[in-house]
């Protein structure tokens, strides 16, 4: 599947591969974009081609068509999806943003949320005194902070990523916003199954949880 956005740019999406668990609940994509000769890539240009492959995507089982489909941001929520300009309760969204790469992905019925992350810094960084260490403490369930225990430089910053990426992908899942561990209630992420997916693209994860 692929398009041209409004700007003229180029962006193709493809299909991630989930674990059988999740295959036949979650629908989900890899969107990639050329980017401009400036080498700028504008975040509503992203955003619109991320919208166009959603739609392009899920009007076949819908039984619609992609031009009466659309993606209704909501501030600090998940997005809807619209048909007809009204709202599809039972497709839930997710989408996440990483440079020239957005990844999204849609259950029916469920809860779903997916994350793509980037490593925290570079080969040369040192994450003691840039305070990573401290970040994931905070923030971290208990057992994803151990998971980082004995790694030392890039192999941190990519479990780091890994690790962050599923908190996200399970936050979005239950509809919180991020905040430091001990602020969350216990059994917050009962019943999700959490998935790795495999990117070229930084660390990327995914969970789901079936309606209540």
């Amino acid at each position: 599947m692929a398009g041209l956005d409004a700007a003229g740019l180029h962006w193709s999406a493809q299909p991630l591969v989930l674990p059988p668990a999740l295959q036949g609940r979650v629908q989900a994509q890899a969107v990639t974009m050329a980017a401009p000769q400036s080498g700028v890539l504008p975040r509503e240009t992203m955003r619109d081609a991320v919208y166009q492959s959603i739609c392009q995507a899920l009007a076949p089982q819908l039984g619609c068509t992609a031009a009466q489909l659309a993606v209704q941001r909501r501030a600090g929520q998940a997005p809807h999806l619209l048909r007809n300009g009204q709202v599809l309760p039972e497709c839930q969204l997710s989408i996440s943003y990483a440079d020239a790469m957005a990844v999204w992905a849609c259950t029916q019925p469920g809860a779903v949320g997916i994350d793509v992350q980037g490593a925290p810094g570079g080969a040369q960084t040192d994450i003691d005194a840039a305070g990573w260490p401290e970040v994931a403490a905070l923030y971290l369930e208990p057992e994803a902070a151990a998971a980082l225990a004995g790694l030392q430089g890039m192999d941190w910053q990519r479990g780091f990523a890994q690790q962050w990426a599923r908190l996200e992908a399970q936050l979005k899942c239950a509809g919180l916003a991020l905040t430091e561990v001990h602020d969350r209630q216990p059994g917050w992420n009962t019943g999700m199954v959490v998935a790795d997916l495999p990117t070229d693209s930084g660390a990327l994860a995914l969970a789901w949880r079936a309606s209540a």
